[in-house]
């Protein structure tokens, strides 16, 4: 007898019921039921909001009936059917499909499954069924700081509670800066943001974004909303400047609008650091002084803005103290001219009874300005200064003599080595010398280091940034008002970095006025001796330049100016019978000074250059270096043939000589600017020559 094995046998039962099953599927047929829709696809909402929807199937039979069963393992954990079995017919019988609230759980995307329907004696029916998870709707929120400014709504920004007003004191730095956190509920979001100006009228782009599109993430994104200098600095003290930001964001676009507004505020009266000209003043016993103020904060009394108040205190004054200026008398007055700039009328006494002299007699009158503003809780300290009224001398303002031309605010003046200045002010002749003392020049063919004026000596010291003396300029002329001098030679030494200009007469000794040591400073005289117009220019043959004797295009003319630096020239001065040349005859500074035995000091300074002293052939001390005097006459270069020191003249008259090029092609005289550099610095502009074809 044959004899299996238990392992065989089992071997056998599994290949036995294998071919049963596929015998089964062999004769089932395909299943009866029809399902109509024949897939389904459901959605869910993240977060649920209400009910979702649910999607139908009807399930129907071509004929008779038949029962089915739906397999529970093929209904995924999200889904939800309203029936498990039933019975097709040829009347459809409603499958429902729908999410149910687990799908909660999942994260966003697309879930498939295979919902199978069974029949005996037929094969399954299967029904894909797709699920897509929709993700949050992310919404933009714009925060500032931790506060909410807007989220899907209009809000305005200094009106929500705890966000502070955007107040900018006009003139302040820094100028207004907002940094917003735009922040995604959820997802990222790309969003545009955009600024429009809505009060005053301004430039659409006065309003600067950090940027003007980005990528708002859960976390938060920065924008930076920064506000152009030029439109605050044009705006007015209590203007309300008003603009919107818009950030738009969404496929079907949402939109969150903020309106911003900036107060200027008015900021305290502040003065400039040399508030007053004059700053010193000398005394009067009739009439008023006019003093301007410069500074900022100066307004009159407009709606939010506050009126300046200017009062002054002297020995005497009402009650001891300040009273205000507009109260003196009816003379005293406040002229507001702008914000930086105002104009007081100082009478020489005041209204008391008796009267007090204000400015009499020599004293301190302190000037207070304030406009009583409260910034952040703090009032207003008055700014101060004070005017100066005395019997000593007063430098108030030193120029070039050719260009008398002050510089602007705030610039220090700058001075060369050798310049001619005309320094203005009061008080340097004590007895009065209103005709003037013209100094005499001395065996030395030098000019004085000092003048008797109004019965005292007068000098002018130069000393460097500490006051020790570097040298006494020496002087060409005075008055009451005016002194006209040379700048000593040795102010560009070592280590000096700043001059100290100072006056004395007799022991009296004026303020001091501060400027700086330059290399060069030029400036051309003019025949209106104002620095400006008609050039003091001559023809080769010594003829003054003008509208009735004009320079023909080739023609050499001779400019004169003043401030062209130390010449650099160095030749000997030996005879010679050959016409000189420029620059390889002009001689040596130094070898003058010896020639002409100057000592105490052994400098040029205040010399006159004698022709006689120097060897035939020979010429002035120049400058050597090419380019170092470069001349244009209407807008044309001109060639320089000699530039410096003349015969004759002190060492400080420059003569430029030059070729008039073809600055016109006009046969008639034509007026043309004329403009002179030396060593790189430009002379003043407005100085004019005329010229013809």
């Amino acid at each position: 007898m044959f004899k299996l094995s238990a392992n065989k046998i089992s071997f056998a039962v599994s290949a036995l019921l294998l071919c049963a099953a596929s015998a089964q599927a062999q004769t089932e047929a395909a299943s009866p039921l029809l399902a109509s829709p024949a897939s389904v696809a459901i959605s869910y909402q993240l977060p649920t909001t209400g009910s979702p929807t649910d999607v139908p199937v009807a399930i129907t039979i071509p004929s008779g009936s038949d029962a089915f069963v739906i397999n529970p393992s093929t209904v995924p954990f999200w889904l939800t059917l309203n029936i498990m079995s039933g019975t097709a017919t040829t009347s459809p019988t409603s499958l429902t499909f729908v999410a149910n609230q687990t799908a909660a759980t999942l994260g966003a995307g697309t879930y498939t499954a295979n919902v199978t329907l069974a029949v005996s004696g037929f094969q399954n029916l299967t029904i894909p069924v797709t699920l897509s998870v929709v993700p949050v709707a992310s919404t933009l929120s714009v925060l500032y700081g931790t506060t909410v400014l807007a989220n899907n709504s209009t809000q305005t920004y200094n009106s929500g509670a705890n966000i502070p007003a955007l107040n900018w004191v006009y003139g302040s730095t820094p100028y207004p800066s907002i940094p917003l956190t735009i922040l995604s509920t959820d997802s990222p979001v790309a969003f545009t943001a955009a600024g429009t100006v809505t009060s005053p009228a301004a430039p659409s782009n006065w309003i600067e974004l950090s940027s003007t599109s980005g990528i708002a993430y859960n976390f938060g994104t920065g924008l930076t909303l920064n506000f152009l200098a030029d439109v605050l600095n044009n705006a007015s003290v209590g203007d309300t400047l008003t603009s919107t930001l818009t950030i738009t964001y969404g496929s079907t676009p949402t939109t969150i609008t903020i309106n911003f507004t900036i107060n200027v505020a008015q900021p305290y009266a502040a003065l400039s650091a040399t508030p007053l000209f004059p700053a010193y003043t000398p005394t009067q016993s009739s009439g008023t002084l006019k003093v301007v103020v410069t500074g900022s904060g100066f307004y009159a009394a407009s709606g939010s803005t506050s009126a300046t108040v200017v009062k002054i205190s002297y020995p005497g004054s009402a009650g001891g103290g300040l009273v205000a200026l507009s109260g003196l008398g009816g003379t005293g007055a406040v002229s507001l001219v702008n914000s930086t700039t105002m104009i007081l009328t100082i009478p020489y006494q005041d209204a008391q009874s008796p009267a007090v002299g204000i400015l009499t007699t020599p004293q301190a009158i302190t000037i207070s300005i304030t406009s009583s503003v409260t910034i952040g809780g703090v009032l207003e300290t008055p700014a101060t200064t004070t005017l100066t009224v005395t019997t000593n001398p007063i430098v108030n303002s030193v120029t070039d003599a050719g260009a008398l031309e002050e510089p602007a605010a705030g610039v220090t003046p700058k001075f060369a080595p050798y310049e001619l200045i005309s320094i203005f002010g009061n008080n340097f002749c004590p007895s009065g010398c209103v005709s003037g003392v013209v100094a005499a020049i001395g065996a030395d063919s030098r000019y004085p280091a000092s003048l008797t004026a109004g019965g005292a000596s007068l000098t002018v010291a130069f000393n460097n940034q500490s006051g020790t003396l570097i040298a006494n300029a020496y002087l060409i002329f005075a008055n009451d008002t005016q002194i006209n001098a040379l700048v000593p030679s040795n102010i560009i030494g070592t280590g000096i970095t700043g001059l100290q200009i100072v006056v004395s007469s007799g022991t009296n000794l004026s303020n001091v006025y501060t400027a700086a040591p330059l290399a060069t400073n030029p400036g051309l005289f003019t025949t209106s001796a104002t620095g400006q117009g008609q050039g003091a220019i001559l023809l080769a043959d010594y003829s003054v330049n003008s509208s009735t004797n004009p320079a023909l295009v080739g023609d050499t003319v001779l400019i004169y100016a003043s401030g062209l630096g130390i010449p650099t020239s160095t030749s000997a001065s030996v005879t010679s019978t050959k016409a000189p040349v420029f620059p390889t005859s002009c001689f040596e500074t130094s070898l003058y000074v010896t020639d002409e035995g100057l000592t105490s000091p052994a400098t040029a300074d205040g010399a006159v250059l004698v022709p006689t002293v120097w060897g035939t052939g020979n010429l002035p001390p120049c400058f050597a270096a090419k380019g170092w005097v470069t001349v244009s006459i209407g807008g044309q270069s001109a060639t320089v043939t000699y530039a410096g020191w003349v015969a004759g003249s002190v060492t400080g008259l420059y003569q430029i000589n030059v070729t008039v090029p073809k600055a016109t092609t006009s046969t008639s005289a034509v007026s043309v600017p004329v403009i002179v550099t030396a060593n790189g610095v430009a002379a003043q502009t407005g100085v004019t020559m005329y010229v013809k074809n």
